[in-house]
């Protein structure tokens, strides 16, 4: 994870309760500020963005509230930009506007490369009854280290579970379903959950949610 480690802790203040990333090979992206930007006694002229971690895209989404806005939606993105990067959110509000677009685009791709597109069919999911995703640096949480997550289908009681955080209905009450859903599942603590790349939770969310999508287009309704 870029810049200090963040104790378990204070990952979890994140979610209300109770980011050594592995970055796939991917170098990290470089944004070049010319003029440089100065803040405090310190000046930046380049910007290196790394892939955010759950916990990133949990605290940026905080910022969009129940009800998103154009602004808010901004606002958050700006705060993914700082987080991602380890600097200050003041140092991004002064970029150029094309800088923050750049930058917007390459944390952003981590989730949206990933995620199974709209328009997919029945037949692209993965239904394999079980799937392992492997870590080339293992990720750690709770006192221990993760090198793989073992998935499985959910059950329905974990199912409902997922249901019932996912009705609160924002931005983040859509990621906390998705990870209380991988851990329940995968049995990893909660704060090595909230280290993981983006990149991997979305392949280990979307495994898992495919069985609800494939349950609703096969099983039969009750008239």
């Amino acid at each position: 994870m870029n810049g200090r480690e963040i104790p378990d802790a204070e990952l979890l203040e994140v979610v209300g309760s109770s980011v050594d990333a592995d970055q796939d090979g991917r170098e990290d992206g470089l944004i070049v500020l010319d003029p440089p930007i100065t803040e405090g006694d310190k000046e930046y002229d380049r910007i290196n963005l790394t892939e955010p971690t759950l916990y990133h895209a949990m605290s940026a989404s905080q910022v969009i509230g129940k009800r998103p806005t154009l602004a808010t939606i901004y606002d958050s993105q700006i705060k993914l930009v700082a987080l991602s990067a380890n600097i200050p959110e003041k140092v991004v509000k002064q970029f150029p506007t094309r800088a923050l677009d750049e930058a917007v685009s390459y944390v952003m791709a981590f989730e949206d490369d990933m995620r199974r597109p709209e328009d997919f069919q029945i037949s692209d999911l993965d239904l394999r009854p079980e799937k392992t995703i492997l870590f080339k640096v293992p990720i750690s949480g709770g006192g221990r280290e993760y090198s793989d997550m073992r998935l499985r289908e959910p059950q329905v009681t974990e199912h409902r579970r997922f249901k019932a955080v996912e009705g609160g209905g924002s931005v983040q009450d859509g990621l906390k379903a998705q990870m209380q859903l991988i851990e329940d599942v995968s049995g990893w603590n909660r704060a090595a959950l909230l280290r993981l790349p983006m990149s991997k939770f979305v392949e280990a969310a979307d495994y898992l949610t495919g069985f609800f999508i494939a349950g609703q287009q096969t099983g039969k309704l009750s008239r």
